[in-house]
């Protein structure tokens, strides 16, 4: 959308253009014939199973070759399910930042904010010992005004409760991750309120050098600037050495921080500074209330596929069997409690659960 073209820059590649490319009114009539795929958690469970024909089952150069035009209309990562397809070679589908990285690099204006952070803040430069200084990020997914309720944080700001347990649990992922006695913490959220709780709740951190926030933030992702400043707050994120997340009432599915994973990936727009060149995931730590007693969890960094069985075997199974069945065998769909693995404290013989 046109929001979004301000965090995102779509790269040179053929055959593929963004609508407002095409042209600039709102509508687009094509002059020939036109496949449009639309897959939604949400939708008719007899299309559906339509779509997972085409993209779990057949042979997709065969099925597309009639139409000029591929249009795509889906908020599902439906990789997983081209991955299961018969036709498809083994290892043909790379992973959600490989796919990100030779499609989209970020914006021109994030970038430009982003960098500008990490030189006024010295972002993991060399102490005097000539050690490169750690960042720890931290998020926090909070209620926003208009949201609805479903799987979305039920509260603007973490509880005393809440915040204790991020506080032992980033305690933990130090002790776990860390090498040096000394780090820096870059704390972004959903709400300021929340924000400014977590900033709070780090006083007196032992080994806390600096806590780092990004100022004047407009949190309106579908303005101009939001979608520029949440850009500029996931490539940052993208830098981090260890990432802690505190999710209020959910499980801890977050795009923001799927894309902020992969981004790690993306490291052209820090050839200045290359001691900031990243390659695979940092540490992924996750606080939540929503999986038991625990709180304190390691989490998957990469994509995972919502689950679409819900809608039925009846419109899951297709000609080459279940493509839905077969991604949740591959472990590419588990979301939710099921995915994450509870943090556990090496006191005891065999360790504690925080």
């Amino acid at each position: 959308n046109t929001v979004s073209r301000h965090a995102f820059k779509l790269k040179e590649l053929p055959g593929v253009r963004l609508l407002p490319d095409y042209s600039d009114k709102s509508e687009v009539v094509f002059s020939g014939p036109v496949k449009h795929l639309y897959l939604f958690h949400m939708m008719n469970s007899e299309n559906l199973g339509e779509v997972l024909e085409t993209l779990g089952c057949s042979d997709l150069q065969q099925s597309l070759s009639s139409y000029p035009v591929v249009t795509v209309s889906s908020n599902l990562f439906f990789a997983p399910l081209l991955n299961v397809n018969p036709h498809v070679p083994e290892g043909a589908i790379p992973g959600f930042p490989e796919m990100l990285h030779e499609m989209f690099a970020p914006g021109q204006q994030p970038v430009k904010r982003a960098l500008e952070f990490l030189r006024e803040t010295g972002w993991g430069k060399l102490d005097w010992w000539g050690v490169n200084i750690p960042v720890i990020a931290i998020h926090v997914r909070a209620r926003e005004d208009g949201e609805d309720n479903d799987d979305w944080p039920t509260a603007s700001s973490p509880n005393r409760i809440m915040l204790d347990k991020l506080r032992h649990c980033l305690e933990h992922a130090i002790a776990r991750e860390l090498k040096v006695k000394t780090f820096d913490i870059f704390v972004a959220s959903t709400t300021e309120s929340a924000r400014s709780a977590v900033v709070e709740t780090l006083d007196e951190l032992p080994g806390l050098r600096n806590v780092l926030t990004m100022k004047s933030l407009d949190r309106n992702r579908k303005a101009d600037t939001g979608a520029v400043d949440a850009m500029a707050e996931a490539l940052l994120i993208s830098r981090a050495d260890v990432f802690l997340r505190l999710v209020i009432g959910t499980s801890g599915f977050s795009t923001f921080a799927y894309l902020s994973n992969a981004l790690r990936l993306q490291n052209d727009w820090v050839n200045d500074l290359p001691w900031l060149k990243r390659k695979g995931f940092a540490p992924n730590y996750l606080v939540t209330e929503d999986c038991g007693p625990n709180r304190c969890y390691l989490a998957p960094p990469d994509v995972r596929m919502a689950n679409i069985g819900w809608h039925g075997k009846q419109y899951t199974q297709r000609s080459c069997g279940d493509p839905v069945e077969k991604v949740e065998g591959k472990g590419n769909s588990v979301l939710g409690c099921t995915g994450l693995r509870p943090v556990t404290s090496k006191s005891g013989p065999t360790g504690d659960e925080l």
